[in-house]
């Protein structure tokens, strides 16, 4: 991203956003792209294509129709008896189905769903755009879940606060969608409601906060982690901070994190690992993840 010249002052950038490389999607590319690759990555280490449900999450999908979780049916060959849907939610999309995904296995409607996320919210912002281009990448990934007698999923916490819808939206200029953020304002939300729904997920829970070994929130920037990581007195160790390489994927940032962990065989370390998404909306979905053993 700072390779071209520019008079951005680009170290003052880094150290505000805590971004370094940024990904962008190419002219040859499109989310439902990445969303394939995502999707057969998945399903090739699963070693099978047993899913009975597809939850797609996204925002700035390429058409608003036919429904993407349909199309990724067909492109990944899977059953025709297959559950297949969208969620149009942004930075607590992944959250919001791993809730669903959840409670459809509860229910013994599916029995494995695959979740993918993929925003492509580059074609929203301007080149000249100084608050949003610095900050958001294109991206998606994929997880499968499926119950297990290893780990339990719940409970589940969501916030919403419409008011500030108009604080982080796409909005109509001369003819082109353009992507608005108002930083201070969906900052203030963050720092109120994220919080809350810290310490009311851990009531609901009945886990003690000491007891949560890893917190992976979303990763808005580095401005937002440092000073939810300040204000929730979270140590260096249980906290997880890979904007630098990635910038804010959106839904994708916290599937990215856990397939990180997974891929490094890490995600078995943790007893107890708490989800928190927050942004547009404005709204706020947090779960945890808890080792049965």
């Amino acid at each position: 991203i700072w390779k071209k010249k520019t008079s951005w002052n680009k170290k003052k950038l880094i150290l505000k956003t805590g971004i370094k490389i940024r990904h962008i999607i190419n002219k040859e590319e499109n989310p439902e792209l990445l969303s394939i690759r995502a999707g057969k990555e998945c399903l090739n280490k699963l070693g099978n294509k047993d899913v009975d449900g597809i939850v797609y999450v996204t925002q700035s999908p390429s058409n608003p129709l036919p429904t993407r979780a349909c199309m990724l049916q067909n492109e990944l060959g899977l059953s025709e008896n297959c559950l297949a849907f969208d969620i149009n939610q942004g930075c607590s999309g992944f959250v919001y189905a791993l809730s669903l995904a959840n409670s459809l296995i509860n229910s013994n409607l599916t029995n494995r769903v695959l979740i993918v996320c993929a925003d492509y919210y580059s074609k929203y912002i301007s080149k000249h755009d100084r608050t949003c281009r610095p900050i958001f990448s294109d991206a998606a990934a994929a997880v499968i879940v499926e119950k297990s007698e290893e780990f339990l999923i719940g409970p589940f916490i969501f916030k919403t606060d419409g008011s500030g819808g108009k604080s982080l939206t796409v909005k109509e200029s001369n003819g082109q969608q353009s992507l608005y953020m108002d930083g201070p304002e969906v900052l203030k939300f963050t720092l109120n409601l994220v919080p809350q729904a810290t310490y009311e997920l851990l009531q609901k829970s009945k886990i003690a906060f000491e007891d949560i070994d890893l917190f992976i929130f979303h990763q808005a920037s580095a401005v937002v982690l440092n000073k939810l990581q300040k204000k929730l007195n979270i140590e260096n160790s249980k906290w997880i901070k890979t904007i630098e390489y990635f910038g804010n994927t959106v839904s994708a940032t916290i599937p990215i994190v856990l397939n990180d962990l997974k891929k490094n065989n890490k995600l078995h370390r943790y007893k107890n690992i708490m989800l928190m998404g927050f942004g547009v909306g404005l709204s706020v979905a947090g779960c945890i993840i808890s080792s049965k053993n």
